[in-house]
């Protein structure tokens, strides 16, 4: 279990009133459970964020492998997911009690628990199918379990009025990186990369965010695979950094539609998890694994490249990359060096902005809980698709 104790502050108003969140948030990679306590002075959407207290609460390892074989087969039982829905609660309960602990916050001094849940189903709508998303961890066990009123549920309001149901950090970002002169884009990486584009606060332009593609899942599920399950993930993209591109896999990887659909649009493993594995296993028995790493870094980097270049109403003056590959060497050189290539002047790593990496979606869905509470719409039409904007979550009371 690794923590932060270090403040954040992100212009905190002294003499307002604050209340204390605790935020939560698992994702593509499940890896852990990012909990971050969070001071938030003000009402949405006149509101300022503190980043108290942040911890990285690991996922049990049988639990894990569980989660991950659920995720990857196409006969789970209902009576499991119905099982993981409450047990994976649970854990979320214990990384709620564990950063208010080390916190030092009392229970009563809690507003709510925001929590994302861990997504294991997201099929945004398309032509005329319908979307449907699903996220595991109830928030009603959360609640009885740490006695402090939980919101979760987050998707589906959005996606009820035939929105994407993502990414919901625009929302968050746009309260916290829009500059008064300088167009930014705030680049997630985790499992899926997404990108909020910020207009300068007077232009009206506004915010765009979408998916842009693949960010380390198709890295991880490869380094799973040729070490046995030793390794979830390539430390440091050291081996990435060790290998070449192989440019007719990538070639091939860069032919998916997802790339050329116009936003807004999000994806997940059911587009870029197994499927794509098996593609890259049968078109390269004859490259090396850190090849293979290579090349889905490379395809990494340039999916984001190219939904700047595409989708993007101009290019930002900065990137601010955030998640597991920001931290990934190998990976923010080759974003840089594409970014750049295009006119952006700086890519930046979002520490240098005050905010500890792993507690920046745990910061959005505490700034979303607050938003709930507020009875303020979260969402952002411009960026989902919905029909219009609407208070994101379901409430849960002890």
């Amino acid at each position: 279990m690794t923590r932060s104790q270090s403040t954040v502050n992100l212009g905190l108003h002294r003499g307002v009133a604050s209340r204390l969140f605790i935020g939560l948030m698992s994702g593509t990679s499940v890896d852990a459970i990012d909990a971050a306590l969070v001071r938030i002075a003000g009402q949405t959407p006149a509101l300022d964020a503190q980043v108290l207290h942040h911890l990285e609460y690991p996922w049990p390892r049988g639990l894990r492998q569980r989660m991950m074989r659920m995720l990857h087969s196409s006969t789970t039982s209902l009576a499991e997911v119905c099982e993981l829905n409450f047990v994976l609660a649970a854990q979320f309960a214990r990384a709620a009690l564990a950063v208010r602990k080390q916190a030092h916050a009392g229970r009563s001094d809690i507003a709510a628990i925001a929590s994302h849940g861990q997504t294991v189903f997201h099929r945004p709508p398309r032509n005329r199918r319908v979307g449907s998303t699903l996220q595991l961890g109830d928030i009603s066990v959360i609640a009885a379990r740490t006695g402090i009123r939980t919101i979760g549920n987050f998707r589906t309001a959005d996606m009820a009025l035939g929105g994407q149901g993502a990414p919901l950090a625009s929302f968050a970002d746009h309260l916290l990186f829009t500059h008064p002169t300088l167009a930014r884009t705030v680049q997630n990486i985790g499992g899926i990369g997404n990108v909020t584009y910020l207009a300068p606060a007077q232009k009206s332009t506004g915010v765009i965010a979408f998916d842009t593609g693949p960010g380390n899942v198709l890295m991880d599920e490869w380094t799973v695979l040729v070490t046995g399950g030793k390794q979830n993930f390539d430390r440091a993209g050291a081996l990435a950094g060790s290998g070449r591109v192989r440019p007719k896999l990538l070639a091939d990887l860069q032919s998916h539609p997802f790339f050329s659909q116009r936003p807004p649009k999000s994806t997940g493993r059911e587009e870029f998890g197994q499927p794509q594995i098996r593609r890259i296993l049968s078109r390269s028995e004859h490259f090396s694994p850190a090849d293979v790493l290579a090349t889905a870094s490379e395809l990494t980097a340039w999916s984001i490249a190219e939904a700047y270049r595409n989708f993007l109403p101009a290019m930002p003056a900065e990137a601010i990359l955030c998640g597991g590959g920001a931290d990934n060497p190998d990976l923010f050189s080759r974003i840089e060096c594409r970014l750049q290539a295009l006119g952006c002047r700086r890519v930046a790593h979002i520490r240098e902005f005050g905010i500890p990496n792993k507690a920046r979606e745990a910061l959005c869905f505490a700034i979303l809980g607050a938003a709930a509470l507020d009875h303020f719409p979260g969402n952002l039409p411009s960026v989902t698709g919905a029909s219009r904007p609407v208070v994101l979550g379901a409430i849960a009371e002890p």
